[in-house]
């Protein structure tokens, strides 16, 4: 059946969270009672012997361990009601504010199944139509994002009602057969947001898998090998002394290091740099500033979250890097955020951490964009054992803030969140392609190396 508008707002979630509660609470008084009856039979059977002293052990034992399992699963149930009860209360209050607050602010008719039909403008033909086609494409917006949160609710109210199901089995298994072993449940899923992109729990690196497509010393080397390192190798040099591809040359000298040792690359200078990487780390912001308020207006106060990443190149938010020293540096990578959200009084105020990682590697049937040069040159390095790929990482912090329910476009990046001043590190001396004018280049100390004199 699909979940339609006026379902949702039948829907009470909060009474989900206060039953789990009260669930929680009930099964510890439980719990207590059951050990308090064990500590009684082994009070007893410390008087006993022979096969009675056994049999009462046993039935001891038995009843402790049904408990402790009864324990667990209806712990399990009392937090499947409060989770889930948050969650679909969160998606609740997202799906609402758009259908009572936005849309309805913007004159559209919304339908119970989350149609949206924009209001018919008026005036002469020619206008009404320009005007028209906007108001249909502003409703196609609503109607989207309306039907995406009734499907994530239907979605949610379904892992729910299995979840406690499956949890009420697990207890009636334990009620027929005390010394049943535990039973398997589904696990919690931590609160997220109504996009799915970001979840409330502490910081963790996602399993970003790569794959070499030159195989590191698979193949023997030889004298038209060593001709063409030296080529690349004259090539490097020139590179490091006349051309503004500091942060390009100094992984790929990394690359020719042969260690295969793990780099990190200067993030803010890559934000300063290339503006399609700022886009992509704005559009991560602007998100997790989206999802934070969710968070907080499901009640939640001082919280850590974390977001899935995306692919910078791939993703039409986050276009592939625009200046050649960005492009040659890491090209399409994934990146992804954690953040620390507090409130104070009506202001939220978020500590964001975008993070970059990449595979430094070259790949069969690809060619660099600057110069045309084919990646298979520098593969083939890899191939005999001369360079190896490594990864690379880099990161950066930003203090945004906004008014509880307005992210993010009255957000304000704080003062104080700037990189630190770092001269004299890659950028150029005479400050050509630092990003930011005649200032001094926003290099971190952790990064590079000091460019060949």
């Amino acid at each position: 059946m699909t979940t339609t508008i006026s379902h949702v707002r039948k829907c009470v979630p909060a009474t989900m969270v206060t039953y789990g509660t009260q669930l929680a609470t009930r099964t510890g008084d439980f719990v207590r009672q059951v050990e308090g009856m064990g500590r009684d039979v082994d009070a007893v059977a410390d008087g006993w012997k022979g096969e009675a002293a056994s049999a009462a052990a046993v039935r001891a034992v038995g009843e402790k361990l049904s408990g402790n399992y009864i324990d667990e699963v209806a712990g399990r149930i009392a937090q499947y009601f409060a989770s889930f009860g948050l969650q679909l209360d969160l998606t609740k209050t997202s799906l609402l504010t758009i259908v009572d607050n936005e849309a309805a602010a913007a004159g559209m008719k919304v339908a119970d199944n989350g149609t949206v039909t924009a209001p018919k403008y008026p005036g002469s033909p020619f206008l009404a139509s320009i005007m028209q086609t906007k108001l249909d494409n502003q409703a196609t917006a609503f109607q989207t994002r309306i039907q995406a949160l009734l499907k994530a609710f239907a979605e949610d109210e379904d892992k729910a009602a299995g979840s406690i199901n499956k949890g009420v089995e697990g207890l009636q298994t334990l009620a027929k057969t005390p010394g049943a072993p535990m039973p398997q449940l589904p696990p919690l899923e931590p609160l997220h947001s109504t996009d799915g992109r970001y979840e409330i729990g502490p910081p963790h690196a996602p399993n970003l898998p790569h794959d070499d497509t030159f195989l590191y010393n698979t193949k023997e080397g030889g004298f038209d090998d060593w001709l063409n390192k030296q080529k690349w190798q004259a090539k490097l040099a020139a590179g490091e002394a006349f051309t503004g591809l500091d942060d390009a040359t100094s992984l790929y000298r990394h690359y020719w290091d042969n260690d295969g040792k793990p780099m990190k690359f200067d993030y803010d200078e890559a934000y300063n740099e290339d503006p399609s990487i700022k886009q992509a780390v704005d559009y991560e912001i602007g998100r997790s500033a989206a999802a934070a308020d969710q968070f907080v207006r499901a009640g939640n106060k001082n919280f850590q979250m974390n977001g899935k990443p995306i692919g910078v190149g791939s993703d039409p938010n986050a276009p592939y890097p625009k200046t050649e020293n960005w492009q040659k540096a890491v090209g399409g990578y994934q990146q992804y955020s954690h953040s620390n959200v507090r409130v104070e009084g009506n202001r939220v105020i978020m500590d964001v951490t975008v993070e970059a990682q990449d595979y430094y590697n070259f790949d069969k049937g690809k060619s660099d964009i600057g110069t045309g040069a084919s990646d298979a040159e520098n593969g083939r390095f890899a191939e005999i054992g001369w360079a190896k790929p490594f990864e690379s990482h880099g990161s950066l912090t930003r203090t945004v803030s906004w008014e509880v329910g307005h992210p993010p476009s009255s957000a304000t990046v704080d003062s104080g969140s700037d990189p630190e001043r770092n001269p004299g590190r890659e950028d150029r001396s005479d400050n050509r392609y630092s990003g930011d004018g005649k200032r001094l280049p926003d290099n971190d100390r952790d990064t590079g190396r000091a460019r060949p004199k």
